[in-house]
């Protein structure tokens, strides 16, 4: 495989990408760090302490799993059982945090929600890790990467005030982009409700709402196979009077709303 790489970066952006992603360490002997700053003309970084370059490059790395531990404060640890390892030194040694500190989910700022403040995408993390979870989701268990997927719901839905105002049953309606809707293999909800015990889950077919008001609901298969009806948006001219009551309800909870786009750009709290 090759390993020739564009130079056309900014020297800002090659010092950022060295001091994150392991590909790019400047004591691999003829890698993208060395051939780039070559091309560059400049050789004089490569005359670094690379013994503190790696203490702080742990550092950096240990950053980033702070911002990520509140929002995955239940899968963190238990994929530091699955790994088995103990302390997040280790964790930032394993394959596969190292894949996730080169992958582009990490680094291409499309994988992450618009700040609520308006400062742009490429603020928060929990979206790049989930993206890159579920590229690697076939080394975890199902129900630890069930659990995730839901911690990354509620994060999400609290990442944004919904809006004031519930969205009236006429015309068309869609899924709020700020809302989950979820089937799982297991009961993972009752690990994050303090009712189960992770390792003592057994199959059993869930289904949830993940409301932006900050609730998370358990429903039932009917109600789920109507809301994600209207994933891609749906009229709302032939309900029957039990689906009317169901999106209503929906409606409530800002689960569903008349413009996929209504949400007010304000941050609320994440749950810890």
């Amino acid at each position: 495989m090759s390993t020739s790489v564009k130079h056309e970066m900014a020297l800002q952006d090659l010092l950022v990408k060295m001091s994150i992603d392991p590909k790019w360490s400047p004591d691999i002997k003829n890698g993208k760090f060395q051939q780039t700053v070559k091309k560059m003309n400049n050789e004089e970084l490569l005359q670094i302490n690379i013994s503190a370059f790696h203490s702080e490059r742990k550092g950096r790395w240990l950053q980033i799993l702070a911002q990520l531990t509140p929002m995955f404060a239940m899968g963190i640890p238990l994929l530091k059982e699955e790994l088995s390892i103990s302390s997040d030194n280790e964790l930032m040694e394993t394959n596969a945090f190292n894949e996730f500190f080169s992958s582009p989910f990490l680094w291409n700022i499309e994988f992450s929600i618009p700040h609520p403040l308006g400062y742009g995408k490429g603020i928060e993390k929990a979206t790049a890790f989930i993206y890159f979870l579920r590229s690697y989701k076939e080394m975890l268990p199902v129900k630890l990467m069930e659990l995730f997927e839901l911690e990354y719901a509620i994060f999400k839905a609290s990442y944004k005030l919904p809006s004031k105002n519930t969205s009236l049953m006429d015309g068309m309606l869609y899924k709020n982009t700020s809302a989950t809707i979820m089937n799982t293999n297991y009961d993972v909800l009752s690990v994050i409700e303090g009712s189960g015990d992770f390792h003592g889950l057994l199959p059993y077919e869930s289904f949830y709402i993940v409301s932006p008001l900050n609730k998370t609901y358990r429903i039932n298969s009917d109600y789920y196979h109507l809301l994600t009806s209207f994933e891609e948006g749906h009229a709302t001219d032939d309900l029957t009077d039990s689906e009317r009551n169901i999106i209503a309800s929906a409606l409530t909870l800002r689960i569903l709303c008349s413009n996929p786009m209504d949400i007010e750009e304000q941050l609320i709290t994440h749950k810890r």
